[in-house]
């Protein structure tokens, strides 16, 4: 080995260490910011419940931190293991014109081929989690809706990532797939919701009164956040009926999940009192006789 082999080698394995410790550094400050960020988050279900779990802010809190630790032990070895490899491959690099370079090119495309088609799917879900590691669009405790699953992001391992539905069920999703996948963000930003329930009225109905208890229903809803007036808007038209669309604010994804259920239940009822019909045409068959009513009932569609 001549003086100048010495000399290049010294070097890359003095450049190759101060690059690990560069990176090393790099991600340790990462990881510290992070971590920080973790406490600092409140974490809210898809849907307001008792959870079973004695403290649910504290389980998820202790995920994303096991979770997080452990992706980024994994992109700390798969850094070192890189980096190794390339000094290893630059340093044999003078070396290489003593093997012959048919079997040199022949031992790389099939160690190639092989190892490429062997752990091309383990390959692609871990590049993609170390993206979604480093990225911001998608943390656990997030609220999403992905392929219409609603829930909030569990967990995300370095090969998949887990959604919680709002019933507690679990989707897996490859993390490749998560990548390339169009998601809504219900908490990217911030956390509220203008929250909006549709329902029809009949054609000859009158709109103002319809408007007024409709924003009456909305403000009294507990968790309607007052943020600003509830608003009502007329959406279309047609033979049978008016489309209508009823929307307020709430705090968070799970605030308006219930908001929209207690518009739907406190309008539903209004309405009812009200004798407004959701149609043009409606049965009245009070001071019928129940001998007529079960006659009707049984020649209706679907009677029994």
């Amino acid at each position: 080995m001549t003086y100048n082999h010495i000399l290049y080698t010294t070097l890359l394995i003095i450049g190759g260490l101060l690059a690990l410790y560069g990176v090393r550094w790099l991600l340790k400050k990462i990881e510290k910011k992070r971590h920080v960020a973790i406490e600092d988050d409140d974490y809210l279900h898809a849907v307001p419940t008792s959870s079973p779990v004695d403290e649910p802010l504290q389980d998820v809190q202790d995920t994303r931190t096991k979770s997080f630790n452990f992706r980024f032990s994994i992109i700390r070895h798969a850094t070192t293991m890189f980096i190794v490899l390339v000094i290893v491959f630059a340093v044999s690099v003078p070396f290489l014109d003593k093997i012959p370079a048919t079997l040199f090119s022949l031992l790389v495309a099939a160690s190639g081929f092989v190892v490429g088609m062997a752990s091309r799917p383990f390959i692609e879900n871990l590049i993609a989690g170390i993206v979604i590691t480093f990225s911001r669009h998608l943390r656990i405790g997030d609220t999403v809706e992905v392929d219409g699953n609603y829930g909030t992001i569990e967990d995300i391992t370095p090969i998949y990532t887990i959604i919680k539905g709002w019933d507690w069920r679990r989707y897996v999703i490859p993390n490749s797939d998560m990548l390339s996948k169009e998601f809504i963000s219900l908490t990217l930003g911030d956390n509220y919701r203008w929250c909006y329930i549709e329902f029809w009225v009949a054609p000859d109905t009158e709109l103002g009164k319809v408007k007024s208890v409709a924003i009456e229903v909305a403000r009294e809803c507990p968790h309607f956040a007052r943020h600003e007036e509830p608003s009502f808007w007329v959406m279309g038209m047609g033979k049978e009926g008016i489309r209508c669309w009823l929307a307020a604010w709430a705090d968070s994804p799970g605030d308006a999940w219930m908001l929209a259920s207690e518009m739907r239940t406190g309008l539903a009822e209004k309405l009812r009192v009200l004798k407004i019909s959701p149609h043009r045409y409606q049965v009245d068959l009070s001071g019928v006789s129940e001998e007529v009513k079960q006659s009707i009932n049984t020649a209706s569609p679907g009677g029994q």
